[in-house]
C-alpha cells in the first residue's frame, strides 16, 4: 500500500490510519516487517543512547553493516539501509499495531528524511494567513496544545511532531505532514471536549491522538511557505510567571534554537552535520525566530493565542 507523508512516498504492507494514500507511482520509502526471531545485524557499534527523565533507556543507535539500528528498549527495532530507501521492523512480543505505526510516523521516518539528506525539525505547525507557523519546545512544553487552540479558531494543521523541509524558490517550505493532533488528556477535554473520537497513539501512552482527517478543510495539504518558529520556553529571568511574552532572538540564538529542535540520525557523520548546519544558518536568514514564554494554565491560552496573533501582524508588511 502506498500513503503520502512529509512530501514523500511510503510503501508499507499495513496503511497508517489516517494518513493519505498515494497513486500507483514509485515510491521513496519501502517498510516490511520481518517477525524473525534473529536479531537483525552484528552490531558494529552503538553511538548515541536517549533516556527518558527517570534515566531508563528509550531508544539506541547503532551503525551496523549498511545501515543503522534503532532499538526502542522492550518495543521494537527497526534497520535503515544506508541509502534510507528501505525501513525493517521487529516488534517485540505483544506490541500493539498502533504503537508500530507511531513510532515509524513520530520518531523513524523524521530520521530517515535526515539521512536522506532532508531536514525536518521536532515542531507542532499550523497555516496561518502569512504562512506556515511551527512551536518547537521540550516535551510537554505546550507545542500540541498551542497548535489545538489555534487550530479552534479555524487554522489548518499542518504537523503535529515532525516538520520536514524544502527549499524552493530562495524560501523554506513546510512539507505537510499526516492529519493528526496528539495531546494529552487535560488538554484534549480543554480543546475538544470528552465526548469525541479520539483514537489511541501508542500503548506506553496516555496521549489521545483527535482524528482530524474526519473534518473538512482542517488539515494543510500542499507545501507552504515556513514564515515563523516560536520556541516555548520558561519566563525570562526578571519576568512575572503569569506574563505572556515574545521576543524576537539573534541570529546566534536562532541558530542554536534550530539545532535544538532538528532530527538528526547521526552525529558522529560530519558530512551529514555540515549539510544539516549550513541549511539552518540559511534559515535564520529566512525565517525569524522567536522566543515565547506564558502561564501553564489553560485559563491563559486565549490571551497567549491573542499574543501570538498580534506578533505575526509584522508579517503582513
Amino acid at each position: 500500500m502506498l500513503c503520502q507523508l512529509y512530501g514523500l512516498v511510503i510503501d508499507i504492507d499495513n496503511m497508517f490510519p489516517g494518513v493519505p494514500s498515494a497513486a500507483d507511482v514509485q515510491f521513496d520509502i519501502q517498510v516490511r516487517c520481518n517477525t524473525s526471531s534473529k536479531r537483525f545485524l552484528k552490531l558494529h557499534t552503538w553511538f548515541m543512547h536517549w533516556h527518558f527523565p527517570k534515566g531508563e533507556p528509550w531508544l539506541s543507535f547503532a551503525k551496523v553493516n549498511n545501515g543503522y539500528l534503532l532499538r526502542f528498549h522492550q518495543l521494537a527495532d527497526f534497520f535503515i539501509n544506508r541509502e534510507g530507501n528501505q525501513i525493517t521492523y521487529r516488534p517485540e512480543h505483544g506490541i500493539p499495531e498502533e504503537t508500530i505505526h507511531h513510532l515509524l510516523l513520530d520518531q523513524v521516518i523524521p530520521l530517515v528524511i535526515n539521512l536522506k539528506g532532508g531536514q525536518a525539525l521536532h515542531v507542532s505547525a499550523v497555516l496561518m494567513p502569512q504562512g506556515v507557523v511551527a512551536f518547537a519546545g521540550p516535551a510537554g512544553s505546550g507545542k500540541s496544545t498551542l497548535s489545538g487552540g489555534l487550530f479552534n479558531l479555524g487554522y489548518p494543521l499542518v504537523c503535529d511532531d515532525c516538520l520536514a523541509l524544502l527549499t524552493k524558490h530562495d524560501e523554506i517550505f513546510a512539507m505537510p505532514a499526516y492529519p493528526g493532533l496528539r495531546l494529552w488528556e487535560d488538554a484534549l477535554v480543554y480543546l475538544f471536549g470528552d465526548n469525541g473520537a479520539y483514537g489511541s497513539v501508542a500503548h506506553y501512552t496516555d496521549k489521545r491522538r483527535v482524528e482530524i482527517e474526519k473534518i473538512p478543510k482542517a488539515y494543510c495539504t500542499e507545501p507552504k511557505p515556513l514564515k515563523r518558529i516560536y520556541t516555548i520556553a520558561d519566563a525570562p529571568e526578571g519576568k512575572d510567571e503569569t506574563d505572556i511574552v515574545t521576543e524576537k532572538l539573534s541570529p546566534r540564538e536562532s541558530f542554536m534554537a534550530l539545532v535544538r529542535c532538528a532530527f538528526k540520525l547521526d552525529i558522529t557523520d560530519q558530512r551529514m552535520l555540515k549539510r544539516q548546519f549550513h541549511f539552518l544558518e540559511r534559515m535564520v536568514s529566512t525565517v525569524s525566530v522567536r522566543l515565547v514564554s506564558f502561564p501553564r494554565n489553560f485559563k491563559f491560552l486565549p490571551e497567549v493565542r491573542e499574543a501570538i496573533l498580534n506578533d505575526l501582524k509584522d508579517l503582513d508588511h
